[in-house]
């Protein structure tokens, strides 16, 4: 599936934040690059991007982002970008391609879930087909600015900015035949360079479709709100994990997000904060190996910063398209280390403190059965996904919160005790879960 992206406009109500509005890095990535990603995930693979404002920065980022992921992306230069709406920009692109292609802004955020569906859906013999979205109350959508949308059934009646009786948003994403251009020729005869132009000719013949997307995320950045706004609901979006524990989900999360808005915007991997996250549990473990208790409640407040911290590595993947089977894999090795050191640190100093041999057995259990609660998850997530049910978690979270709360109120014995207690009779009730 081939796929065209206008970006040749010189996105003047963002100048002051980005010269070249495709090349602002929100939260790290460029828009461009973000609505590459997208559709790319979508299922497109070969790549049309229509240049203007600041056309060769533009081209040198795109050549060398089209290595990193593997796919072609051609360039087309608009030499009338200044002077002509976004239809001549479309234009620009005919001869290049001669199949039905996916449309989309650069300046537009996305779920590949929508494209997905647009291509699912296919466009009308000579058409095409436009998601639509009809929440017209969506907080994203900027009223004064955005394309709106008649509907008669599926098909396109009429669309415009300036519709005072509409029932939907044009989301800047469409499914298009070659057809297109010659209604856009035919517009721009009249006077029309807008791209709406081209679609009201199409919509004439009952050649432009619809598919309502309502409920799906969409966002057109057009100024400094727009983005306050994507910001917000990618961080919200990147720090859903559906098998975060209690913990993770109303403590580490929220803090772990403000966190990851902050290392967006650095050159760090998720790699480098899976490390760092295991560096502050080994020095939380050193802290717990000293006598006293201000070195006891030091490590256990470093041990619950590490485990926030362990969350950044995810959702900077999820952010900044950095995931990897071995960034995962890596994780949960340098995870499985933090929690025997952190045990074995706890269990030390209690034995120096005069703790004896129960001291020992609860240390020992609580290692084993971290080690097991974490060795059974993907199979209990599994089998409960299939299941399609809930599911009741303790996972390392909850593990690292009550060590972090046994250190602070000084109840080492107690803590490892529970956490023995705990963790292994979670594997027995998985262990029988899975077995039923």
């Amino acid at each position: 599936m081939k796929c065209l992206i206008l970006a040749a406009g010189s996105g003047s109500r963002l100048r002051r934040r980005a010269d070249s509005k495709p090349l602002f890095p929100l939260l790290g990535v460029p828009l461009i690059e973000r609505t590459i990603r997208s559709a790319q995930a979508a299922g497109a693979d070969d790549f049309v991007v229509i240049t203007g404002h600041r056309a060769q920065p533009l081209r040198a980022f795109l050549h060398r982002l089209s290595g990193r992921i593997g796919a072609p992306i051609a360039t087309v230069h608009n030499a009338r970008w200044r002077e002509a709406g976004n239809g001549v920009s479309v234009s620009a692109a005919e001869g290049k391609i001669e199949e039905p292609f996916l449309l989309l802004m650069a300046d537009h955020l996305f779920d590949p879930e929508l494209p997905r569906r647009l291509m699912e859906a296919g466009a009308p013999e000579n058409g095409l087909r436009l998601a639509v979205d009809g929440n017209r109350t969506n907080p994203l959508v900027d009223l004064e600015d955005v394309t709106r949308v008649r509907r008669e059934g599926e098909r396109i009646v009429e669309i415009g900015k300036g519709l005072e009786w509409y029932d939907g948003f044009d989301t800047g994403l469409f499914l298009a035949t070659p057809a297109l251009f010659e209604a856009l020729r035919e517009a721009q005869a009249e006077g029309d360079t807008t791209l709406s132009g081209g679609v009201r000719r199409l919509a004439a013949r009952g050649k432009a479709l619809a598919l309502d997307v309502t409920g799906g995320f969409w966002c057109d950045l057009d100024d400094e709100a727009a983005l306050k706004k994507a910001e917000a609901v990618l961080l919200q979006r990147a720090g859903g994990k559906e098998r975060d524990g209690p913990v993770a989900r109303w403590i580490n999360r929220p803090l772990s997000i403000r966190l990851s808005r902050w290392l967006a915007r650095l050159p760090v991997t998720p790699n480098q904060i899976s490390l760092l996250s295991f560096l502050v549990s080994l020095l939380a473990a050193g802290l717990f190996m000293q006598e006293g208790y201000p070195a006891l409640a030091a490590g256990g407040v470093l041990a619950q910063l590490a485990s926030i911290i362990d969350g950044c590595d995810g959702e900077i993947a999820r952010l900044k398209y950095l995931g990897s089977d071995y960034g995962g894999w890596l994780d949960a090795v340098l995870d499985r280390y933090a929690d025997a050191l952190l045990l074995f640190g706890l269990t030390w100093h209690q034995l120096h403190m005069g703790g004896g041999d129960a001291v020992l057995a609860a240390g020992f259990l609580a290692i084993v059965g971290s080690f097991m609660v974490s060795y059974t998850a993907d199979k209990y997530d599994g089998l409960m996904r299939e299941k399609g049910g809930g599911r009741f978690r303790i996972g390392r979270d909850v593990r690292v919160f009550v060590l972090f709360l046994g250190a602070l109120s000084n109840q080492v014995t107690a803590v490892l005790t529970l956490i023995a207690a705990v963790m292994n009779l979670e594997t027995l009730r998985r262990l029988v879960v899975c077995r039923g």
